[in-house]
């Protein structure tokens, strides 16, 4: 993402997405409210500056007896656009200093190394005020290399956004007391590569304000952003942070109570929460403090903190304390390895019944009871002893024949052959012993939870995550932890804790998160499971028996059911 006022002709590939001048003046706007108090001279940067659309909205949001104290200074790597952004602030009597490179650069001082530990001496000369929308590249598109030598060069932790570098580089070149307004992917908030951003935000900020765009869909690109307001000194020892958050309504409310001409006039309103109604549709405005958990950032407020609370009296366990929470197979060649029809191919390469497995995916997932599987998958991996170990295919003449004529399409897959496996293996297989136990799957992406129980021996695709209980766990807790994921409760708690939500109310159920769903205690859960086994051996979906199974869940932690949530059901 970058500021431009309009979209030149640049890809994806290079992170640049417009910002709107709305969006824009909303950025520059909450920056410049909480950089009033900068006395003196004040320095301005943008690191990605583009054609200047941050720093002439950041201009005009300032009264003009604070703008003849300013001086600009920005990067940019195209020398057209920069061009555009010294014509915009020339026009408006602004001294500006651009310089055409890249920021995190050693030249660009981003990259540079005495910079890097700035959060425990003071700076020479810096700058009081960071704006920025930073490039937003994820590690796929950045490349490997790339992206190692960002995360060693700031001290990155797990999948890399070029966004990530740019946050930890303009950050470490603002003043004490200076001020950053960053605009940027908003799943820094809540994934496990954005704990280095929420670490060095937590450790020395004061974050002043945060605002989750959520599905608002200002930005064309898939991304869906948030901004950080934020003071450089950890003054206070905790967040004391205003967290506000809008996202499409999704309920159906015939006339929301409220109307306003665009998504930020009505964020603007302070006063304003709950439902409303604008051009760009109805969204949803929630409004409270930054609550810091254990991998995430969320909003939180007085009641849902209460609610919260009550939950964790109630919870013994988690869904990580009793079983294994892990993603389905992954053979990066599902057009060799998965199929629908094995049968139809000539009698010499069709292969060996015992190797064809069930395979579940998205497309099956329904909740409780899935849909019977529809694709067939070659799994060529076999257990003694409780270790995985690839086929022979010698021992597989028909299965051999079948991978040698997709060899060439295998063999590209140089990442299994170096990682020292045999070229015909899946890239994830897991264990095949694993695949045999009773086990819970569910799609990774899915609007409402679409959790169901298998007992079939099915292998779960990629696109799936599965859980299967660990060594002398109950047996009873996977039918408890089948009734609490499919419960409105969960719905409630996942987006009071972990909101990870993509366009039209996608929710990402992630390992990270799944793991952490709480369990009441199983001896006072008995009716729940007794409830869930008499629903899943009946082996069709039963209303009123969801409907039951789903009070019982919200009885069980001490709450008492939302009917608001029953559109999940």
């Amino acid at each position: 993402m970058r500021a431009r006022n309009k979209a030149p002709d640049y890809t994806k590939a290079n992170g640049v997405h417009y910002t709107p001048p709305e969006l824009a003046q909303f950025l520059a706007d909450v920056t410049a409210a909480a950089a009033q108090h900068v006395t003196g001279q004040i320095r301005v940067l943008d690191p990605a500056c583009g054609d200047g659309g941050l720093l002439v909205a950041l201009t005009n949001a300032l009264p003009k007896s604070v703008r003849r104290r300013l001086t600009v200074e920005g990067f940019e790597t195209d020398a057209s656009e920069l061009a555009k952004a010294n014509e915009s602030l020339r026009q408006l009597g602004i001294a500006a200093a651009l310089h055409n490179r890249d920021f995190l650069s050693e030249e660009g001082i981003g990259g540079r190394a005495e910079f890097r530990g700035l959060f425990d001496e003071e700076p020479v000369t810096l700058y009081d005020v960071v704006i920025a929308n930073p490039p937003y590249v994820r590690t796929q598109v950045m490349g490997a290399k790339k992206a190692q030598a960002l995360a060693k060069q700031f001290g990155l932790t797990g999948r890399v956004d070029l966004y990530h570098a740019f946050a930890m580089g303009m950050t470490s070149v603002l003043k004490p007391g200076g001020v950053i307004g960053l605009l940027t992917s908003n799943r820094f908030l809540t994934i496990k590569s954005g704990a280095s951003l929420r670490k060095m935000f937590s450790s020395h900020f004061d974050i002043e304000a945060i605002y989750d765009l959520g599905d608002t869909r200002l930005f064309t690109a898939a991304v869906l952003p948030v901004i950080i307001v934020a003071r450089k000194g950890k003054k206070h020892p905790g967040p004391r942070c205003e967290f506000h958050r809008i996202y499409a309504h999704r309920n159906g409310l015939e006339k929301p109570p409220a109307t306003r001409n665009s998504i930020l006039s009505a964020l603007r309103d302070s006063q304003l929460l709950g439902v409303v109604e604008t051009p760009g549709g109805a969204f949803h405005i929630e409004r409270g403090n930054l609550a810091v958990h254990a991998d995430t950032w969320s909003l939180s407020s007085t009641e849902t903190t209460g609610w919260l609370n009550t939950i964790a009296g109630k919870r013994a366990s988690t869904f990580g304390d009793l079983a294994k929470v892990r993603v389905g197979i992954k053979s990066t060649a599902d057009e060799v390895f998965v199929r629908n029809d094995w049968e139809n191919l000539p009698v010499g390469i069709q292969p060996e019944a015992e190797l064809l497995r069930p395979l579940l995916t998205h497309r099956e997932a329904v909740r409780w009871i899935p849909k019977p599987a529809a694709m067939q998958v070659i799994y060529p991996h076999k257990s003694e002893c409780g270790k995985r170990y690839a086929i022979e295919l010698e021992d597989y003449p028909k299965s051999a024949a079948y991978f040698e004529r997709h060899k060439a399409r295998l063999m590209r897959r140089t990442y299994v052959i170096n990682g020292g496996r045999k070229w015909y293996e899946i890239w994830v297989p897991h264990n095949p012993d694993d695949w045999e136990k009773p086990k819970i799957a569910y799609p990774d992406i899915s609007e409402h939870p679409r959790f169901f129980f298998d007992a079939s021996g099915a292998i779960i695709q990629g696109d799936c995550y599965w859980i299967t209980l660990n060594d002398g766990v109950d047996a009873d807790w996977l039918l408890l932890m089948l009734a609490v994921a499919n419960s409105t409760l969960i719905t409630k708690y996942y987006d009071a804790v972990f909101h990870n939500k993509l366009y039209a109310g996608r929710r990402r159920f992630m390992t990270q998160y799944v793991a952490k769903f709480p369990l009441p205690a199983l001896t006072a859960s008995r009716r729940i499971v007794n409830e869930v086994s008499r629903f899943l051996k009946a082996g069709v979906a039963n209303e009123a028996s969801e409907r039951k199974i789903n009070r019982l869940v919200w009885e069980a932690f001490g709450l008492p059911e939302e009917i608001a949530w029953q559109v999940n059901l």
